[in-house]
């Protein structure tokens, strides 16, 4: 194996590969539990662990184990969530433990999707990620910006003018187990990975975005990826209540041809009355949970559920998924053990096909991630009405 990532949730594992399979990498992502590699053939494969909402030791566990499966891969690369959420230093203590290398390089900027670091504090959009709505998430509220604060053992923090001098960033690396780097630019984040003469000895740390730096400095043996097979209909399940997710759902259902159905748990109504729509000509059925949100891990259940049977009983259909634990619910809902990746319609949203009894195409999506008419965007992907980047 050429490349591999350990993520700690779905849509993190998807973003975070998709830049490997835009780099020439045939990258798929494995669902938690599922064979290392998912499919033969692969370049680069992406372990899912599940671990974002786990206890720091059980998801330490996961992590550990993970990395032990893949650390003969030559780039090894720990995903963390760009907005801080999750066991971020016991995920990282684990994951250069069994590693094999001496240390670990933290950069959890993605500037195309506005998150960025600054002082060893992450911002989105330029506010400090504690002072988001990632503050408010019913799951993995994040309580501080700074990691050196949420990771325990940083020896340093290198800012963006350390970047352009190479020996400054080596010699952090040979005096320290954990080093944070700043960044605001791909231009940074490309200067990182140039300065560190030898890949294979370091333990990458980061999101999608110094993931697609990698990627870049270190490109795949192969041309662009496959071609994404077109849906007849589109299953769209949106479990993530952030802010972003919210107004792009709102967007969607008012799309001509989109049917809503709040999906709770034991009433099955709005879901027949969905394919109903759908058998009588509507292009997309938009699950939805209740507002407000009751208990999240009964109403993800649910959804998943909703979305995988619905999925199940039509011709030829494409899935949208956002959230990780609701991509990953109705992946496993449907006997995927993982996911191909494919092409990007719009930084941080991948497009792949699941790999399984239902090869469906699919569209992921972080709660945070995408303008406005993402949900919409991908919508028309999958129908074969719109072009992805």
């Amino acid at each position: 194996m050429r490349f591999a990532i350990v993520a700690d949730d779905l849509t993190g594992a998807m973003d975070s590969g998709v830049q490997l399979a835009g780099a020439g990498y045939r990258t798929a992502v494995a669902l938690e539990g599922a064979p290392l590699p998912p499919e033969p053939g692969l370049d680069a494969v992406v372990a899912e662990t599940g671990s974002r909402a786990l206890p720091p030791g059980q998801a330490a566990s996961r992590v550990r184990e993970a990395v032990r499966a893949l650390r003969g891969a030559r780039l090894l690369y720990k995903k963390i969530d760009s907005a801080l959420r999750g066991p971020l230093g016991a995920e990282v203590e684990a994951a250069l433990a069994a590693s094999g290398r001496g240390c670990a390089l933290i950069s959890p900027a993605f500037p195309a999707a506005g998150r960025t670091t600054s002082g060893g504090v992450q911002f989105i959009h330029g506010v400090p990620v504690e002072r988001t709505g990632f503050a408010r998430d019913p799951r993995n509220p994040v309580r501080t910006s700074s990691l050196p604060a949420l990771i325990p053992g940083v020896g340093a923090v290198l800012g963006t003018g350390d970047l352009s001098s190479p020996s400054r960033v080596r010699d952090a690396l040979r005096r320290h187990r954990l080093v944070v780097a700043d960044a605001q630019t791909e231009a940074h984040l490309a200067a990182l990975v140039r300065a560190v003469p030898d890949p294979s000895s370091v333990l990458w740390v980061g999101s999608a975005g110094l993931a697609g730096a990698l990627a870049g400095a270190y490109p795949g043996p192969r041309a662009a990826g496959e071609a994404l097979p077109g849906a007849e209909r589109v299953v769209a399940a949106v479990g993530s209540r952030n802010e972003v997710a919210l107004r792009q759902r709102e967007l969607l259902a008012a799309e001509p041809g989109v049917v809503e159905a709040i999906v709770r748990e034991g009433d099955r109504e709005p879901v027949r009355a969905a394919f109903r729509a759908l058998e009588a000509g509507a292009r997309c059925a938009l699950l939805r949970p209740p507002d407000p949100m009751m208990d999240p891990e009964v109403v993800l259940g649910a959804l998943s559920k909703a979305a995988a049977r619905l999925s199940q009983s039509l011709p030829s259909p494409g899935l949208i998924l956002t959230g990780g634990e609701t991509a990953a619910g109705v992946a496993r809902r449907l006997g995927a053990r993982g996911i191909l990746i494919l092409r990007e319609l719009e930084p941080g949203v991948p497009a792949g096909v699941l790999l399984g009894p239902h090869p469906y195409p699919v569209v992921t999506k972080a709660g945070g991630f995408g303008s406005p008419g993402t949900l919409r965007d991908a919508m028309g992907l999958l129908l074969g009405e719109r072009s992805p980047v």
